[in-house]
C-alpha cells in the first residue's frame, strides 16, 4: 500500500485483513504510519500473500522504500477528497525506479466525496498515470469505513495474484531484514521479505556486513510456526548466537558467500527528470538498496553534471560510507540528503567494483557489463584477473551455480577449484617470453631467468606462471634446467661490450696452465664491474671451461685435462702416493693438493688412506 499520508492506507489494509498495521504506541497516538505494517491478505493451499502498509509521510520515505524492498504488486492509494499529492508523485517515482510492474489504483473516502470530484480525480490520474507503469493500472473506488467496493477490490487481487509467476531465479538464501526486537524467552527475533531461496529451521546463515554466524531456532509466518519459509515470504526468524545490539534494519541475513558486501558498486542510474537541482560530480546521497540506507557518493565516468532534463540512462558509480550487500540486478533508489528530494534510481551491475578511470574506455567497460551475455560478463573478468575459483566469478559475474556450470565449458581449470581463459594463457606467454629475451639480453651469460624471478617479475598467481611454463616447455618454446628457465634458442656467451676484455681473462685462464693464480689478480689489469665478474666467474664454471681449484681460485678445464692424461700415463692406471703425483705433475705442494681433490671431486680418483685409486679412465 503506497500513497500520499492520511489518504487511507492503514484503514484500507485493515478492512481488506482485519488486521491493524499501526502497532507502534506513536503510531496510534498521531494516527499516521511510522514504520512498514504487515498483514495477511490471503492464506491458504494455493496461495500465501501478505499486503506491506509503508508510510506516506515525507519524514518517513526511508521507512517506506524499505517497505517496498520485494514486493510484486503495488495498490496507490488517493484519497478522493484530495487527489494527487506530492507523495502520491514520490512514490510512484520510486516504486518505478524500484522495477515494479504490475499495480492497481484505489480512490478511498468515496462517500466523504461527491462523484463529480470522484470523476475530476479519475481524470488527472488517467492523465497522470500514462507514462508511468500504472498506465494502465485498474482504478477501484473503496470505502474502508462502509466496506464499500472492498469485497470486490479483494477478489481483483486474488485474481490478479493467480496469474502471476514469481521470478524463481536460483539464488541462495537472502533476507533483508526491516524490523529487529526481543522476545520474552526467545531472544533475538527479525523480519524481512525473503528475497532468495528458502531457510529451514536450524539452518546456520551468516549476517552481513558483519560476517556473525547464526542459527535459526525458529520461523514465524504472520505469527504462526513453520519449519520453512521461501522466497517472496514475509517471515520472522529467531536467532541465536547473536546479540539485539548486533543487529540493525538493513543488515541481510544470507545462506552462502555468493553474496558479499562493498562499499563501492557499478550501476545503470535514471535520474529523474523533475528534481529541483542539477546532480553534481561526487555529491553526496542517500543511498536506499533492500532495507539498507547508506550515505554516499555518485561518480561519474563521462560527465560532471547531470541536469533536470536528461532523461537518459547513465553507467557511474556508488562509492559509499559503509558496506552494503547487492547482487546484479538489485534496485536501488538515490535520494539528495539536503535539499531532501528523490533523484533517480536504477539497478546494481556490479556489486564488487573497483575504482575505474574518467574515460570512454571505462563507459565501455561498464557497457558490457550492463548487456554482456553471461559469458561476456565472465570473460571481462579475466582482463582483470588470471585466475579465478569459482566463487570469484559467480560473485564478479553475478551469476548463480548453474549459470557457472552452464558456461565452465570454455574455461580452463588449471588446478582444483581455479580456473582461468585461453586468452589469458595467451597474454602470459607473451609476457613469459618477453621477460626472458630481455634477461637473454641484458645477462647473456647466465644459463636462464631462475623460476622465482619470473613469478615476482610478472606479480600473477603462481598457479597460472607455472602452468604456462610447463605448456611453454612442452610447446618447446623454453627449456627447464632445475630452477632456471630460458628461451629454447638461446645459449649463454660473452655480453658484446665486454667481450674483448673477457677473451683475453680466458686466455690468461689457459695460460697459466696448472700452475694457478689467485682470480682476482687476473682481473686486477681490467677495469670489470663486479656483477659482470660474478657472471663470468658462474659462465665458465657452467659452460665447463673452468673449475673451482680452491676458495679463490679458477683453473681452466684443460690444464685438468693435461694434469689427468699426465697423471693417468705416469701411473698406468694404478694406485698411487702423494710422491708418485709429486714427481709426475711437477707441482708444488701449492697447487699439488687442491689439483688431487679436484680430480676427487670430478670423480676420476678416490682417496683410501693415503693412496689414491683410480675410478675413471679418459
Amino acid at each position: 500500500m503506497a500513497g500520499h499520508i492520511d489518504h487511507g492506507k492503514t484503514t484500507l489494509t485493515q478492512a481488506l485483513t482485519g488486521v491493524d498495521t499501526d502497532r507502534l504506541k506513536a503510531e496510534k497516538e498521531r494516527h499516521i504510519s511510522i514504520e512498514p505494517g504487515f498483514a495477511p491478505l490471503v492464506q491458504d493451499e494455493q496461495m500465501e500473500a501478505s499486503i506491506i502498509d509503508v508510510p506516506g509521510h515525507e519524514r518517513f520515505i526511508r521507512q517506506m522504500i524499505a517497505g517496498v524492498a520485494g514486493i510484486d504488486i503495488v495498490v496507490l492509494v488517493i484519497a478522493g477528497d484530495e487527489g494527487i499529492m506530492p507523495q502520491t508523485k514520490e512514490h510512484v517515482d520510486i516504486l518505478s525506479l524500484l522495477g515494479i510492474k504490475h499495480g492497481f489504483i484505489v480512490i478511498t473516502k468515496v462517500d466523504e466525496t461527491d462523484d463529480d470530484l470522484l470523476d475530476i480525480i479519475a481524470d488527472d490520474l488517467n492523465d497522470y498515470m500514462k507514462h508511468t507503469f500504472l498506465a494502465d493500472a485498474p482504478i477501484y473506488f473503496v470505502d474502508s469505513v462502509s466496506q464499500k467496493g472492498i469485497s470486490e477490490l479483494k477478489l481483483a487481487l486474488k485474481e490478479k495474484l493467480q496469474t502471476m509467476t514469481k521470478d524463481h531465479k536460483q539464488a541462495p538464501f537472502r533476507l533483508p531484514i526491516d524490523q529487529v526486537f526481543t522476545v520474552k524467552g526467545q531472544g533475538v527475533v527479525v523480519r524481512g521479505t525473503i528475497f532468495n531461496g528458502e531457510v529451514s529451521e536450524g539452518d546456520h546463515l551468516t549476517l552481513l556486513p558483519s560476517g556473525e554466524n547464526v542459527r535459526i531456532k525458529q520461523i514465524q509466518r504472520h505469527h504462526e510456526r513453520k519449519e520453512t519459509a521461501f522466497l517472496g515470504q514475509r517471515a520472522a526468524l529467531n536467532l541465536g548466537g547473536v546479540d539485539y545490539n548486533d543487529i540493525s534494519r538493513g543488515d541481510v541475513l544470507v545462506a552462502s558467500d555468493f553474496y558479499t558486501a562493498s562499499k563501492r558498486i557499478d550501476v545503470v542510474f535514471y535520474p529523474l527528470q523533475h528534481i529541483k537541482h542539477p546532480i553534481k560530480q561526487r555529491q553526496p546521497i542517500k543511498f536506499h538498496i533492500g532495507t539498507s540506507e547508506v550515505m554516499g557518493k555518485i561518480i561519474f565516468f563521462d560527465r560532471n553534471e547531470v541536469d533536470m532534463s536528461y532523461n537518459e540512462p547513465i553507467l557511474c558509480q556508488i562509492q559509499l560510507e559503509e558496506k552494503v550487500v547487492a547482487t546484479r540486478g538489485d534496485r536501488f533508489i538515490l535520494r539528495r540528503p539536503t535539499p531532501v528530494e528523490t533523484i533517480g534510481g536504477g539497478w546494481v551491475i556490479d556489486p564488487q567494483a573497483t575504482k575505474h578511470r574518467f574515460s570512454q574506455e571505462t563507459i565501455d567497460a561498464l557497457i558490457v557489463k550492463k548487456e554482456g551475455t553471461v559469458k561476456d560478463r565472465v570473460l571481462a573478468l579475466f582482463k582483470e584477473a588470471s585466475v579465478l575459483t569459482d566463487k570469484d566469478i559467480m560473485k564478479g559475474a553475478s551469476i548463480t551455480i548453474d549459470e557457472f556450470k552452464q558456461n565452465k565449458n570454455y574455461l580452463l581449470e588449471i588446478e582444483k577449484g581455479k580456473f582461468t581463459h585461453c586468452s589469458v594463457i595467451d597474454r602470459v606467454k607473451k609476457d613469459i617470453l618477453n621477460v626472458l629475451d630481455s634477461y637473454h639480453n641484458r645477462y647473456s651469460m647466465r644459463q636462464g631467468m631462475n623460476k622465482a624471478e619470473i613469478h615476482s617479475t610478472l606479480n600473477k598467481p603462481d598457479s597460472i606462471i607455472d602452468y604456462v611454463i610447463q605448456v611453454l616447455h612442452e610447446q618447446r618454446y623454453i627449456k627447464v634446467v632445475d630452477q632456471y628457465i630460458a628461451l629454447d634458442y638461446f645459449k649463454p656467451s660473452l655480453p658484446p661490450t665486454w667481450k674483448t676484455e673477457l677473451k683475453q681473462i680466458e686466455s690468461m685462464l689457459r695460460q697459466q696452465g696448472m700452475e694457478v693464480e689467485k682470480w682476482h689478480d687476473l682481473l686486477q689489469p681490467y677495469d670489470i664491474p663486479s656483477h659482470i665478474e660474478k657472471d663470468f666467474y658462474n659462465f665458465l664454471l657452467e659452460e665447463k671451461k673452468a673449475f673451482i681449484f680452491d676458495e679463490n681460485r679458477l683453473i681452466s678445464s684443460e690444464a685438468v685435462e693435461r694434469a689427468q692424461q699426465v697423471l693417468a700415463e705416469g701411473t698406468q692406471y694404478e694406485d698411487f702416493s702423494l710422491q708418485t703425483a709429486r714427481n709426475i705433475l711437477q707441482l708444488t705442494r701449492k697447487n699439488l693438493i687442491p689439483m688431487l681433490e679436484l680430480l676427487d671431486r670430478l670423480g676420476y680418483t678416490r682417496r683410501v688412506d693415503n693412496i689414491r685409486q683410480w675410478i675413471k679412465r679418459s
